[in-house]
C-alpha cells in the first residue's frame, strides 16, 4: 500500500519564513507582532515539528504590509504564489487574516497574519499564561489534538517557571471560555487518553468528568449516605 506523500513542510523551511519574514515587518513598524499557533509551541521543542502553516498576530499589520512583505520574500529567494485578504465577523470584533501563500520544495505552504485572536481578543493579551489559556479554548472541531497536546505539555514543562495557573484560569473565565475549555479537556481524555500539565490546578478531575458519569457518582454517595444513616 502506497503511504500517502507528507504535505506539510520540515521545521527548517518554516523556520526559514520566520527568520525572512518577522525582522522585514518589525523593520516596517510592526511593533506588537507575535508568533501564534502550534508553532509558538513548537520553537519551544528541542526538535520542532513539521507544519503546513505559519501563523502571526499583529493588530497593526493592514494590506500596504502583505504586497511588501511578498517581494520581499520573493527577493530573499523564497517561491510566492498568492495574496489574499479575509474578513470575517467574531463575537466581539471583525477579523481580518493577511495570506501569501508560498511553496517551499514543492509543497504548498502558507503565511497568515491575524490582526485579531479568539472571538476578537486584541493579540495585546498574549503572554505565556495566555498562550496556554487559548489553546485550550480552541473551538471544536479543533480543540485540543493529540499532537497540540503533546506541543502545550512541552511549553508548559519549559515555561513552568513564567506560567501562573491561577491567571490562566482567570483569562479562561474573563474570555467565557470555561465550558469550551472543559469540553475540550474531557474530549482529550476520552479520545487520546492524554491530560495537560497542571490542568488539575485549574479544574478538580470531577468537574471534567461526563455529565451522566458525575451525576452517577453523586446519586452513588447519597445511597451510601442513606445507607449509613438506615
Amino acid at each position: 500500500m502506497k503511504r500517502p506523500s507528507e504535505i506539510r513542510t520540515a521545521p527548517r523551511g518554516w523556520l526559514l519564513v520566520l527568520k525572512t519574514a518577522y525582522p522585514f515587518l518589525v523593520n516596517r513598524g510592526i511593533g506588537d507582532l507575535l508568533l501564534f499557533g502550534s508553532q509558538a509551541l513548537s520553537v519551544y521543542l528541542k526538535s520542532p515539528l513539521r507544519s503546513k502553516d505559519l501563523d502571526l498576530v499583529s493588530s497593526q499589520i493592514g494590506p500596504r504590509h502583505l504586497e511588501a512583505l511578498r517581494k520581499h520574500l520573493e527577493s530573499s529567494g523564497l517561491e510566492t504564489r498568492n495574496t489574499t485578504v479575509q474578513s470575517k465577523p467574531l463575537a466581539k470584533a471583525r477579523m481580518t487574516i493577511y495570506t501569501v501563500e508560498l511553496r517551499l520544495g514543492a509543497k504548498p505552504f502558507f503565511l497568515e497574519i491575524f490582526d485579531r485572536i479568539l472571538d476578537g481578543q486584541n493579540p495585546s493579551v498574549l503572554t505565556p499564561n495566555a498562550v496556554v489559556a487559548l489553546r485550550l479554548s480552541f473551538r471544536q472541531p479543533e480543540g485540543i489534538s493529540r499532537l497540540n497536546a503533546i506541543r502545550l505539555n512541552s511549553f508548559i514543562q519549559q515555561s513552568r517557571s513564567n506560567l501562573s495557573f491561577d491567571e490562566v484560569k482567570k483569562m479562561i473565565i474573563q474570555w467565557g471560555m470555561e465550558d469550551r475549555v472543559k469540553e475540550n479537556l474531557r474530549i482529550l481524555h476520552k479520545s487520546h487518553r492524554l491530560r495537560i500539565r497542571g490542568e488539575n490546578l485549574l479544574y478538580p478531575r470531577a468537574d471534567l468528568q461526563p455529565a451522566q458519569r458525575a451525576s452517577r457518582g453523586m446519586d452513588l454517595r447519597r445511597a451510601k449516605i442513606g445507607t449509613v444513616k438506615g
